[in-house]
């Protein structure tokens, strides 16, 4: 670990790692208990960031948030769920690594599955392919963020990071679409299990 993180003064490096986790349980898939009061007090923590500083997956930090902000659905939904999005005009689409967040705000195309991948074959906007049997499951968060309410469907991945994140648009006075938000809990209500 690089000594600018080791040394952060006591901060929530510290917390994270001192917590009561054995070493070798370092890349935890299910939070631990630091990391469930740090999503409650502060819901609109960027997930991936606190996945780094705490040594979890994306996927433990977002069972960390309160369960009446999140739920989630099998990854064998990954097709009905993009297939839901396509219809719901302009989203955006961010994928947060480690060397960048790259968004794309519009329309998403309805995919075809062929030879192994999703492909959304859209000649301009959002297009590629995708590796949709490596969803294990699929997200549906709806929490405060930057003192605004935000609604996202993150995808993840079978080692429990976020392949992507779909967030509902926003209208004219940046609130979330109505009915964006309709379609949103229509589908989560749809796919969920209930269970994680």
């Amino acid at each position: 670990m690089p000594d600018h993180l080791r040394n952060d003064g006591g901060g929530l490096m510290s917390r994270c790692l001192s917590s009561a986790r054995p070493p070798d349980e370092a890349s935890s898939a299910s939070p631990n208990s630091v990391v469930i009061s740090r999503m409650a007090a502060d819901p609109g923590a960027v997930i991936e960031d606190v996945a780094r500083e705490c040594d979890v997956s994306q996927r433990a930090v977002v069972e960390a948030l309160p369960e009446t902000m999140r739920q989630f659905a099998a990854g064998t939904h990954f097709v009905d769920a993009m297939t839901d999005i396509a219809r719901w005009g302009d989203v955006t689409l961010i994928v947060n690594t480690d060397d960048g967040i790259m968004e794309f705000t519009g329309p998403i195309a309805e995919g075809k599955v062929m030879r192994g991948y999703y492909n959304v074959m859209a000649k301009t906007g959002f297009h590629g392919h995708i590796r949709h049997e490596r969803c294990a499951a699929i997200a549906f968060v709806e929490r405060p963020f930057m003192g605004r309410a935000s609604a996202f469907i993150a995808f993840l991945n079978l080692e429990g990071g976020i392949m992507f994140k779909v967030f509902v648009g926003r209208d004219e006075n940046r609130d979330l679409k109505v009915d964006q938000m309709v379609s949103f809990r229509k589908l989560a209500d749809t796919i969920c299990t209930g269970t994680q």
